[in-house]
């Protein structure tokens, strides 16, 4: 009679926890609150109908929730949670850049100060900082749109 030696394949745990990249770690913070939300929203469909306003509400809690180190997202926090009917929370309204022709020196800081102030309109909480700090936050700002991006992308590929 042979022996039949089996291998089995044990699982081994590392000590030290899985790092996460940001991005990975802002990916799952933001379906966490959002996810719930639709839902609830889902649910909450018989008794009021669900409009373009309430969930893009929340689609920027989830967002100012996932990213809270940020002096934006908690700016934008602070706006979404003091008003309480979503249809008030409007981005602010951006009337687009124009581009300015160069003649002198004066021209292109003129040019430049335009281009800021625009700048600040977008980044919520923008119009109270600095320059410094909003150019620090306008960064990350962008980033954490981008990851809402492929979050939201990544929502929709799931329920198709």
């Amino acid at each position: 009679m042979e022996r039949q030696i089996i291998n089995k394949k044990k699982r081994v745990f590392s000590v030290e926890p899985t790092k996460l990249s940001p991005s990975e770690v802002f990916k799952r913070k933001y379906t966490s609150h959002l996810v719930p939300a639709l839902k609830k929203l889902n649910m909450d469909k018989n008794s009021s109908p669900i409009n373009q306003l309430t969930v893009k509400h929340e689609v920027d809690m989830a967002l100012a929730l996932s990213a809270q180190e940020f002096a934006w997202s908690r700016f934008l926090l602070k706006k979404l949670s003091s008003s309480n009917n979503p249809t008030t929370t409007t981005s602010s309204s951006f009337s687009g850049t124009r581009i300015l022709g160069r003649c002198c020196e004066e021209d292109e800081d003129g040019e430049i100060e335009e281009k800021l102030s625009e700048l600040q309109k977008l980044l919520p909480g923008g119009e109270e900082m600095n320059v410094e700090d909003m150019l620090n936050e306008i960064g990350n700002y962008i980033k954490c749109l981008e990851l809402q991006t492929i979050a939201l992308k990544s929502i929709v590929q799931d329920t198709t």
